[in-house]
């Protein structure tokens, strides 16, 4: 006689977000060395310099962005403009275990410590949440934390944002 198809009991395995973006060798030693300026006991993952509101963001940061183009002297603004800009400016460093906020200091020291966020699904979104394609456009960047704090990235650049991102979202203990 027959013997009837048995199929193994399927085991579901846990799913964690996947990495779609590989953290660039560069974000990462950046992000070691803000761990270290800020004296925490971690590593450091990646690291995005940001805004603490749209206003600021778009006023200086798109001044900053559009700095880096200009030939021979495009530094000089851009250090110019962070440099009277930087109390709006804050330090996005995700570690092996932590996301932390910082108000940023001169030539990217970490300051007051505003956030710390215990890696994990569902820490932080980017992008907006408004439908409308000019808002999705000037969002772009936007880093939304599970507790509402919010931290905008330039629109133009926003590699470092995508890393925190994808970065916060992971559990501490899923390496790959």
């Amino acid at each position: 006689m027959d013997a009837p198809n048995e199929q193994p009991p399927v085991v579901s395995q846990p799913t964690f977000p996947q990495r779609s973006v590989v953290v660039r060798p560069y974000n990462t030693r950046m992000a070691q060395r803000m761990a270290k300026r800020a004296k925490l006991p971690e590593d450091g993952v990646a690291v995005a310099f940001t805004f603490n509101n749209l206003f600021t963001m778009v006023v200086f940061g798109i001044v900053e962005d559009l700095a880096k183009l200009i030939p021979s002297f495009g530094g000089l603004i851009e250090i110019a403009i962070s440099l009277v800009s930087f109390y709006w400016h804050r330090i996005v460093l995700v570690t092996d275990r932590h996301v932390y906020i910082y108000r940023d200091l001169p030539f990217h020291r970490p300051g007051k410590q505003l956030s710390v966020f215990e890696r994990g699904p569902g820490l932080v979104a980017i992008g907006s949440p408004k439908p409308g394609w000019w808002s999705r456009f000037i969002r772009r960047g936007q880093l939304t934390f599970s507790d509402g704090t919010v931290a905008y990235h330039g629109i133009l650049w926003i590699r470092r944002a995508r890393y925190v991102a994808q970065e916060g979202n992971i559990s501490p203990d899923v390496t790959v």
